[in-house]
């Protein structure tokens, strides 16, 4: 294990003053670790001659107060995180400040204050090293902008922003061939096309092609795409190219919810699953509908368009039957339950694709909830409740 250390010291402070106690600190680590830093900082510029690309942790040991903000700074290696706090001047109520700084960008953090504690939570994010890479190193893309009305969506985690322009340049750039060799299988595996013309099919199969370049040259593990801008811009939406990625294994969310597509990412990773990014449309008191226009196209589907607009290309699909879960994250907050999946709902008055989910509890289930997007993935709930909880998520399981 190498492990990063990082003394943080008031600008107020004397810095001679605890060489002593750093020396000792860094003599007894080194015994047990290969060490990487040592060094104090007291501002954010001396926070920029600290290398931690290549540290498994990082131990940072506030000496005083007032050192929260140049010791948040290393929030931007992504590597769980020990605050060692001692009694003296103001150290313990650093960390714990600190602690919860990177807890909120779900950076597993653990406060410690003596060399045996110390020296346990190293060992334990040793012993969690692969789960916790896989989590702390995914590389997420927004393309435009989140939907306004997600006035819930909270997001801290670093992603990669795309231009809705730059995602046009790409869409220019493929061609009716490209769009068309896109949806040739698509329709001929669909029970039926209703409102879909050639060109909408033509224009989805550009859409996927637009984004499956911008996946491959940005090395992203999954995105978001704030869809509606587009129908003003094409007159399509890109519904059936987020179907074929999210069956293709490419979490792929719309609206340009981020915390879904984190829910959907950390799915795939993990459970190495598709998940349907949903509305809530109606629930009773053993049962909830889940609606949108696009879903994973792991099942029977029919050709539609986009319900709101009757623009472009949607897909109204027959889910599988049987066990799942649904899943709500917002921020380091989630919410898990276990669902059956009982029968597909054919409305006209709902996003295309629509499944009605068993539920215990529904009415007390939709009074917990965060928010109104969910995800449903055929993972066992408690699978899904404990990985979230070990990647430091507060998990509410129903």
């Amino acid at each position: 294990m190498k492990v990063g250390v990082v003394f943080g010291i008031s600008e107020l402070a004397n810095p001679k003053a605890f060489e002593k106690k750093t020396s000792e600190f860094l003599m007894k680590l080194a015994n047990e670790f290969e060490i990487e830093g040592g060094v104090f900082v007291s501002s954010k510029s001396e926070t920029r001659e600290v290398d931690f690309k290549d540290v498994d942790v990082i131990v940072l040991y506030p000496l005083t107060g007032g050192t929260e903000n140049p010791l948040k700074e290393f929030a931007y290696y992504r590597k769980p995180i020990i605050l060692f706090g001692d009694p003296f001047n103001n150290s313990i109520a650093a960390a714990i400040e600190l602690r919860e700084y990177f807890r909120e960008r779900l950076i597993p953090a653990t406060l410690v204050k003596s060399f045996d504690e110390l020296k346990a939570a190293i060992l334990g994010y040793e012993d969690m090293g692969e789960i916790l890479g896989k989590f702390l190193n995914l590389r997420l893309g927004l393309i435009g902008r989140t939907s306004v009305w997600l006035i819930n969506e909270k997001f801290e985690l670093p992603y990669v922003h795309i231009s809705l322009k730059k995602f046009y340049e790409y869409y220019e750039s493929t061609t009716e061939a490209e769009g068309w060799k896109v949806v040739e299988e698509i329709i001929a595996k669909a029970k039926e096309i209703k409102e879909p013309q050639r060109e909408d099919l033509v224009k989805a199969g550009r859409i996927y092609v637009a984004l499956k370049k911008i996946v491959e040259d940005y090395n992203l593990d999954g995105f978001a795409i704030g869809c509606f801008e587009m129908l003003t811009k094409l007159k399509a939406t890109p519904c059936l190219s987020l179907a074929i990625f999210n069956a293709e294994g490419i979490p792929a969310a719309c609206e340009g919810e981020l915390n879904s597509l984190l829910g959907m990412a950390l799915i795939r990773k993990f459970f190495d699953k598709p998940a349907f990014m949903g509305n809530i449309a109606d629930y009773g008191d053993d049962h909830i509908i889940l609606a949108h226009c696009t879903a994973p196209l792991i099942g029977g589907y029919i050709l539609r368009s986009h319900f709101e607009s009757g623009m472009g290309v949607g897909v109204a699909v027959s889910l599988p039957k049987g066990k799942a879960s649904l899943l709500k994250i917002r921020g380091r907050k989630a919410v898990v339950a276990d669902v059956e999946v009982l029968e597909q709902e054919m409305s006209e008055h709902r996003c295309r694709t629509q499944m009605k989910l068993k539920i215990t509890e529904a009415k007390d289930f939709i009074d917990g909830t965060l928010g109104n997007h969910h995800l449903l993935a055929y993972v066992d709930s408690e699978e899904l409740a404990d990985l979230l909880s070990e990647l430091g998520f507060e998990v509410m399981l129903y």
